[in-house]
């Protein structure tokens, strides 16, 4: 019989590779052994540790997802939302529970006028939350919604998160979208967390290596709730500018822009968390094409609504590279930087007040590791 052949270990696998590997002990001390830069870990556990929700503005869902009358129910950081639209327009964000017995206000629940009905026992709530009536005659309770702050601007429905409790500390701007087409809308539901997407827009390295730009410049402009990024680059020979506006971390306007061809991309994103390692990206592109400035209006809309779905297109192909970087990314808390972090850095810095905690131990130690890298 042959002797019984012993494990391969990692460790000879990397001295194979010609790299050190730690060498054995006869101690079951706690001691601990780092050669060169490989690094060992023994320990178990959970790496990819969820962030906390962030607070500020987020999308509901787009105004034309919500028609006068209709009831929508979407997930939203870990919970449920409900939304109705009155029959006035009156766009409403509540919790989902009738105060009454608890009846779900997204499964069965409908628009009657003003009101929103309970589909088990008819109590009608009105555009203030309050209950004005029971579906049986008597005298309604001294009951109450619970609402949701929320702002309807640029075709969109807005919620606000606050830990605290406040009511909206800031507002988003009202942006003109009169002279762009109408949107064409990308919705995606991704793992992992909504911030890296929204930290994406200020990390310049990873446009050339993922996206190709090339010739790349980028400046930013922090201003309490709001930062704004603008580039200039070059993608297949073609010019290319581009502005970001962050309202906080979860929604930016964007713009592309290239003069070459007298195009301008009008992007609205929003980032959602909807679940600890579950988010929602949802875009709504507009196109405007300066030679149609001046064409009549029936015939400018047919143009965009076969150029504007094409623009559309492009824009869902040149971030699909990032999606399965963000289905299986972690966050890293104490990143080892580089000199091309350095917008990065700044905008984690101003990201960390919309987290409670935070998510850097210490703002002033990651700018000095930013600036110790910067060339």
């Amino acid at each position: 019989m042959n002797p019984p052949t012993m494990p391969r270990v990692i460790d000879a696998a990397f001295q194979e590779a010609g790299h050190l590997a730690p060498p054995p002990t006869a101690s079951c001390g706690p001691a601990a052994h780092t050669i060169g830069l490989q690094q060992f870990r023994s320990t178990v556990g959970e790496t990819r540790r969820p962030l906390p929700y962030a607070e500020g503005w987020f999308l509901g869902c787009f105004s034309s997802e919500l028609a006068r009358g209709q009831v929508l129910t979407v997930p939203f950081m870990g919970q449920e939302l409900v939304l109705y639209r009155t029959h006035a327009g009156l766009a409403r964000v509540v919790e989902p529970y009738c105060p009454h017995l608890g009846a779900h206000l997204g499964h069965g629940g409908k628009v009657d006028g003003e009101n929103l009905v309970c589909p088990l026992h008819g109590l009608a709530y009105g555009p203030d939350g309050g209950c004005v009536r029971t579906g049986h005659g008597e005298r309604p309770p001294r009951a109450a919604l619970t609402a949701r702050h929320a702002r309807e601007i640029d075709g969109a429905v807005l919620v606000w998160v606050d830990h605290a409790g406040r009511p909206p500390q800031w507002d988003v701007s009202h942006h003109d979208l009169g002279d762009f087409s109408s949107a064409c809308y990308i919705r995606k539901t991704l793992d992992g967390y909504a911030h890296d997407a929204v930290e994406n827009g200020a990390d310049m390295v990873h446009f050339g290596w993922l996206h190709g730009l090339s010739d790349m410049t980028m400046s930013h402009r922090a201003d309490d709730c709001r930062f704004e990024i603008s580039i200039s680059a070059r993608w297949k020979g073609l010019h290319i500018r581009g502005e970001f506006m962050n309202y906080g971390v979860g929604y930016v306007m964007g713009s592309f822009e290239m003069p070459d061809l007298g195009v301008r991309l009008q992007t609205q994103v929003f980032f959602t968390q909807i679940a600890p390692l579950k988010w929602k990206l949802a875009i709504a592109d507009r196109l405007r094409i300066v030679r149609l400035g001046r064409a009549p209006r029936m015939l400018r809309s047919a143009i965009y609504a076969v150029l504007t779905p094409i623009a559309s297109r492009w824009m869902r192909w040149f971030i699909e590279p990032d999606f399965p970087i963000w289905n299986a990314k972690s966050f890293i808390k104490h990143p080892r930087l580089t000199a091309g972090d350095k917008t990065l850095i700044v905008h984690r810095r101003w990201a960390s007040q919309f987290y409670p905690g935070g998510l850097v131990d210490d703002p002033g130690a990651l700018q000095h590791a930013g600036d110790h890298h910067a060339p």
